[in-house]
């Protein structure tokens, strides 16, 4: 029975020998059936159980969009908390500290990436049978994944691939982008490797190192180009600079696998 809605029994409108009931009485009833129909509660929307994995997704959704938006220092836990539509205390009782708040959220949606690199690589390592893989292939591999994600009509995945640009590039997150991103890449250099093999390892290490800057760069679309540009071009649409940005990374890879280092004898002036 809704405790905002006064009720009361059949029984105890008359009294116990049938008599009707007494004028204070029978405004007390009436004035008791009008407060009723007035408090009559709205229908509300119903909410998720504070301890439901929909009530972490939304919390998840909410820190990914305002740290995309604002940047971690940026963003209080209040603010997610308001964005999401629940108490402050709930985020830290599902989520700790903001940095964990963070860790979370990059590691969420890195799991599918992951899984899609792996599984790009695993396909074209039995396209090849057991050959070396060609660098396009390689750089459509990991960079493909996540423009594809970005290029979706998607709120979710390119507030996430905003986040992964800033973050990829600022040294305060290497420990997060480590543990969410570094062992998939291992893999791709491994094989970048086995189709260069004439590149130093310290070599190729830094070639991946400005791919990656390349990618997040431009998954992050800061607006660059149109400024660049005087507005004329566009940067937001990353499908439209896929092929460009694949092409110019191919390139950059195959340019340092040719390059020559120089004598020792040959840099002196």
């Amino acid at each position: 029975m809704d405790k905002l809605a006064p009720h009361f029994r059949a029984e105890d409108a008359a009294t116990g020998d049938g008599a009707m009931p007494c004028h204070s009485e029978s405004v007390s009833m009436a004035t008791s059936t009008k407060t009723s129909k007035a408090r009559t509660p709205q229908k509300r929307t119903p909410q998720p159980r504070p301890d439901s994995e929909q009530t972490r997704e939304r919390i998840l959704d909410s820190a990914e969009k305002l740290f995309a938006r604002h940047g971690f220092h940026g963003t209080s836990i209040r603010d997610i908390a308001t964005d999401a539509d629940y108490q402050f205390a709930l985020v830290g009782y599902h989520f700790g500290s903001k940095l964990e708040l963070m860790d979370r959220v990059l590691g969420r949606r890195s799991e599918v990436l992951n899984a899609e690199r792996l599984a790009f690589l695993e396909q074209a390592r039995a396209d090849n049978k057991g050959a070396a893989i060609p660098v396009r292939t390689l750089v459509e591999g990991y960079v493909g994944t996540i423009v594809a994600r970005a290029s979706r009509n998607d709120a979710g995945w390119r507030n996430y691939t905003q986040l992964v640009g800033s973050a990829g590039g600022s040294a305060e997150w290497t420990e997060l982008t480590d543990r969410h991103f570094n062992a998939v890449a291992r893999e791709y250099l491994g094989e970048l490797q086995r189709s260069l093999p004439t590149v130093p390892s310290e070599a190729l290490h830094q070639a991946f190192f400005f791919a990656v800057g390349a990618m997040v760069t431009a998954c992050a679309r800061p607006g660059r180009i149109e400024t660049l540009s005087r507005g004329k071009f566009k940067s937001k649409d990353l499908s439209t600079m896929y092929e460009n940005l694949c092409t110019f990374l191919e390139g950059g890879f195959k340019a340092v696998a040719s390059r020559q280092p120089k004598s020792p004898a040959s840099r002196q002036p």
